[in-house]
This record gives C-alpha cells, sequence and structure tokens, in this order.
C-alpha cells in the first residue's frame, strides 16, 4: 500500500489499482471525465480464462452494452431513453402500486412464522424487490427466487471473474433472463424492454442491467434500513411520522453508513491526479460508495450504528454525477414505504439473528431473522 496514510485514495498492490473513498474524493473520481466507466475489460474480463471468451461470448456482448460501463454518447442516449420510466411523476404514479405490494407482502411475512422463521430477507426483501421491478420490466412479479437466481448469478460473475462456474451461471441466467423478458406481455408499451433503444441484443443489454441492479441493491438496502430502525429504536418514531418522514430520514442515514453498493470500477483513459495522488493511464480506480477504505475492518459490524436526530445525509451511495443511479428515487419510495408500514405492523420487533452476505460488492445480508412475538396491528 502507497501514499499518505491520511489520503483517502491509496494504491494497493495487492490488488493492483487504487482505492478512493470519501465524499470528496469519490465524487471527484466520478465526475472526472479522464476517469472511465469503459471497466469491463479491465476488471472482470482480464480475469477470465482466456478459452473461456468464446464460450461465454453471449454474457460478454451483453454486458459491453450495459450502460452503466460506458461513457459519452453511448451511455447518453441509452440512459436517456429509459429516464421517463424513474421521473418524479412516474414514481408519484406507482406509490400506490408500491404501497400495496409492501402491504401484501408484509400479510405474508406475518404468516411466515407458522413455517418457518421470520426472515426480512427472504420473507420481504427478496420480494418486494423483485415485484417492484418487475413493474418497471413488465415482468410477472410472483417468482422472486427465479429473478434473484439471476441476479445472484450475476453478481458473482462480476465479484469472481476468474472462475469458470460464475461466468457459465451469469450467461445461462442472461440467456433465461432474455427470453422471459421478450416474452412477456407488454400492452402499454410502457416497460424498460419497450423503451430502451437499439436492437433487441441491446433491449437485452439495458433490461438485464436494471434487473440486476435494481434487485440486488435494493434488497440489500431493505435489509440495511430495516436492522438500523430496529437497532436503534426507531420504529415507535417511524410508526408516528407523518408523511413518513422519519423512514425517509432513516433511509438516507442507513444509505450514509451502510451503502448496498461497495463500489464502482473506473480507468484512466490518461494522466490525471485524485486526491493528489498521480493516476496513470490504464490505471484502475475502485471508488467506494461506502464512504470508507474498502480494507476497513468495521465495513462488517455486528452491531448498526447510533443513530442521532439531525445526523448528516452526506453520502455517494447511488452515485455522483452523469452515472448518478437511475432507480435511485425507487429505491427510496419503496424501502421507505415499507418502513412505515413495518413498524406500525410490528411495533414490539426485534432482530434475533444477522450474518452478512460474502459478497463485498454488493452488499446485505444473508438472513435478518426477528422476534416479532409482540403485538402485531
Amino acid at each position: 500500500m502507497t501514499a499518505d496514510e491520511t489520503s483517502t485514495v491509496r494504491y494497493y498492490d495487492e490488488l493492483g489499482c487504487w482505492v478512493a473513498w470519501g465524499r470528496e474524493a469519490a465524487q471527484s473520481a466520478l465526475q472526472d471525465s479522464r476517469l472511465s466507466s469503459e471497466t469491463l475489460e479491465a476488471a472482470n474480463l482480464s480475469y477470465l480464462p482466456a478459452d473461456m471468451h468464446e464460450e461465454c461470448s453471449h454474457l460478454i456482448e451483453t454486458m459491453r452494452r450495459w450502460f452503466v460501463l460506458l461513457d459519452g454518447d453511448r451511455h447518453t442516449v441509452a440512459r436517456r431513453a429509459i429516464q421517463p420510466m424513474f421521473s418524479p411523476r412516474r414514481i408519484r404514479k406507482l406509490e400506490e402500486t408500491i404501497e400495496v405490494i409492501v402491504a401484501e407482502e408484509l400479510d405474508a411475512f406475518a404468516a411466515s412464522g407458522a413455517t418457518g422463521d421470520f426472515d426480512v430477507i427472504t420473507g420481504l426483501a427478496d420480494k418486494i424487490s423483485a415485484r417492484t421491478i418487475a413493474l418497471l420490466l413488465g415482468l410477472p412479479g410472483d417468482d422472486d427466487a427465479t429473478l434473484h437466481r439471476w441476479a445472484k448469478a450475476l453478481a458473482d460473475f462480476l465479484a469472481s471473474s476468474y472462475r469458470r462456474d460464475c461466468a457459465v451461471n451469469a450467461q445461462a441466467a442472461l440467456q433465461e433472463m432474455g427470453e422471459f423478458i421478450k416474452n412477456a406481455p407488454d400492452e402499454e408499451g410502457e416497460s424498460i424492454w419497450s423503451r430502451a433503444t437499439g436492437g433487441e441484443w441491446d433491449r437485452l443489454a439495458t433490461s438485464s442491467m436494471v434487473l440486476f441492479g435494481g434487485l440486488e441493491t435494493t434488497a440489500g438496502l431493505i435489509g440495511f434500513a430495516v436492522w438500523y430502525m430496529l437497532g436503534n429504536d426507531l420504529a415507535e418514531q417511524v410508526a408516528a411520522s407523518e408523511a413518513g418522514e422519519e423512514a425517509k430520514a432513516v433511509v438516507e442515514r442507513v444509505l450514509d453508513v451502510y451503502a448496498p453498493l461497495g463500489h464502482v470500477a473506473r480507468m484512466a483513459s490518461e494522466d490525471t491526479e485524485l486526491g493528489g495522488c498521480p493516476i496513470a493511464e490504464g490505471d484502475l480506480v475502485l471508488v467506494s460508495l461506502t464512504g470508507r477504505d474498502l480494507f476497513d475492518a468495521q465495513d462488517l459490524p455486528t452491531e448498526p450504528s447510533g443513530h442521532q436526530d439531525g445526523d448528516r445525509f452526506d453520502h455517494v451511495a447511488f452515485g455522483y454525477g452523469m452515472h448518478y443511479c437511475v432507480g435511485a428515487p425507487l429505491a427510496r419510495v419503496t424501502v421507505a414505504n415499507l418502513l412505515t408500514q413495518f413498524a406500525r405492523r410490528f411495533p414490539k420487533a426485534s432482530v434475533k439473528d444477522v450474518a452478512w452476505r460474502k459478497n463485498r460488492t454488493f452488499r446485505g445480508f444473508d438472513h435478518l431473522v426477528l422476534d416479532v412475538s409482540g403485538p402485531q396491528t
């Protein structure tokens, strides 16, 4: 590791790249036009065994079209086509539907204790994230296990591109996903598939990117938010709040300290400078969205951080600049709605058991089991 110990930009020899963290360094990296988002080759495909490139050509060519991994006009045109799906007007239109989805899943969660644990991840986070993302894709939302299986396969590949099994599983997931999306009815033409630009392959790329990103981050955020609310005894405040303001504040605080996406990669297209460090053309930079170094020992706490009224919301959890997460408004509305309804439904719930998932890029819990033996409303 090199650089001043007080710096928030450091080079790690063991990773062969730079790591940048903290709001100032992260924002600088994410808005520097010399730090490119086109990192698939260097950050992932360079680790994929050479003989797998032809076998996994469908996976590679699809992901090369993900607009989060593109710069310039290609990024702008693809993003602009689906931006109206996440406009304030569109999100307001979806709020009532989201409220119904959350209420229905809370009903099912309340009954789940008769046959198993009250696990927030499998019982709420996976199901609600699947149904809300399915709304945007014009897909049936009743098979959350399949949608999350696809998303997990892609997450595993991005985290472990050197593994043959991860590449094979990710390609199979994309191919299944493509057939599912193409054959889903969309009579009103309001799905991501219908709005995306380009040919069929480009539409698959945009649809799979939204499904993958939305599922993983929303499910992770739901788990963190419930854990944080209960761990800080905030349920009563959240339940009593008018217009869900306390729930919204909890969501922002959680984004501050438990970003569901750990980092994004950037590649220097020419020499530049970041946090006083010289970044050479071709260098890879991992930009932390958690506010902390990727090697921070406190990154996986066993208890949620404390809560103070007036906590400053100063995060970059959804990114920054032209690549700011297009689905951020939907994620915020969904999670705040869940917290409000959950707090009113389970006022005495407490955390019984929790375990972090192994993937340090797409962060969340493997399970979050609650004790809801208190009165339910």
